[in-house]
């Protein structure tokens, strides 16, 4: 293991900080999920309420636990990002100008490590904390698929993304901390840094769409009942982890039964522009109780009359894509722009040349 990484890992949790962050961070993420889990629960009671013995709330009970348990992944896969986009910049941004202001980091320089090995060992000693948050987290990340709806593999998805936007918020850092002369404003910087990252490109996506992209684009075509277009490449979605992490963690181009209305919607309706698809038009379709008027009795009528449980919520319908996913498009950022970042870094954390410190060893052992 990087001597580095282990020396500032056995130091940080011998502290009793580290334990008290880490019971704290469960008991919020624990909270979260109880809360995500009360308001679904909520919804769906008050929406299948409304149908008595018609056969639409029996019937909607499966479709209930799925959306459920959709709601409850995105929701936490949202708040475990967040917390990402505003924990990681406090821990990587002190780890080199905390060195040089303590006058440490010389005695780094002149070891046998290079600088690679001193900015790869205080990255894994800053991001190593957060992986040990997320892996707390798993059991909780394991209720959504046994409500329904998501699988290990939308699970396994969300968190790589959002393991991906801690390794590249930590890069940023890393190069904020090296070139920085104090440590406020490193974290000052890393902030920027981070925020522009997750936020300021949803800003750019926004203006790209309203500015650049056609209102009406060519090529209407009905597919699976759904008017579809050519859509349009929203390059700017490319840079977003929220977009490459909700890309990863569903399939936006499937339409069903939506009881409990996900997190991701707004978000979503992007992705689905590229695609050629209206979500207003696509949602309002796949409504999974569309256009039905309930009786004082519990009897559900649509425009042809009575209808059964069965027939009054939808099925799922997946589209084909017409452009290739977004999350690898991040992924592939999130790597150049992590490169570049620790190679800007150990530029600035310059060692002596390996050539001189032979010369100085050999030197020494001659005298």
């Amino acid at each position: 293991m990087n001597p580095v990484a282990r020396r500032e890992l056995q130091e940080r949790f011998r502290t009793l900080r580290s334990p008290l962050v880490l019971s704290g961070w469960v008991f919020s993420i624990g909270a979260l999920t109880f809360l995500a889990y009360l308001f679904a629960s909520a919804r769906v009671d008050d929406r299948l309420a409304s149908f008595g013995s018609s056969g639409v709330a029996g019937f909607g009970s499966v479709v209930a636990s799925s959306s459920m348990g959709q709601f409850i992944l995105h929701a936490l896969l949202l708040g475990l990002l967040t917390a990402v986009v505003f924990v990681v910049p406090g821990q990587a941004a002190v780890t080199i100008v905390g060195e040089r202001e303590r006058q440490t980091l010389e005695l780094l320089q002149v070891s046998q490590m290079s600088a690679w090995g001193i900015i790869f060992g205080k990255l894994m000693s800053s991001i190593a904390f957060v992986l040990l948050l997320l892996v707390a987290s798993t059991p909780l990340l394991v209720i959504p698929v046994l409500l329904g709806g998501v699988t290990l593999l939308d699970v396994a998805g969300g968190v790589g993304m959002v393991v991906a936007a801690a390794v590249l918020i930590g890069a940023l850092s890393m190069w904020s901390s090296a070139r920085a002369k104090s440590a406020q404003g490193a974290v000052l910087g890393s902030y920027v840094l981070t925020v522009a990252l997750a936020f300021g490109s949803l800003a750019l996506v926004v203006a790209e769409t309203l500015l650049i992209v056609p209102d009406e684009p060519p090529g209407r075509t009905i597919q699976s009942g759904i008017v579809r277009t050519e859509g349009y490449e929203v390059y700017s979605s490319w840079v977003n982890p929220y977009l490459g992490m909700i890309d990863a963690s569903t399939n936006v181009l499937e339409f069903g039964p939506e009881i409990v209305t996900s997190p991701y919607g707004p978000l979503r309706s992007i992705l689905l522009e590229r695609q050629g698809v209206d979500s207003a038009v696509a949602e309002a379709q796949y409504n999974p109780l569309p256009g039905l008027s309930i009786t004082s009795d519990g009897r559900a009528f649509d425009q042809f009359g009575q209808v059964s449980g069965a027939s009054a919520i939808r099925s799922a319908r997946t589209l084909e894509p017409i452009r290739g996913a977004v999350w690898w498009r991040t992924l592939m950022f999130e790597a150049v722009v992590t490169a570049l970042a620790l190679f800007a870094a150990a530029r600035l954390v310059r060692v002596p040349r390996r050539r001189s410190r032979r010369a100085q060893r050999r030197l020494a052992h001659a005298t």
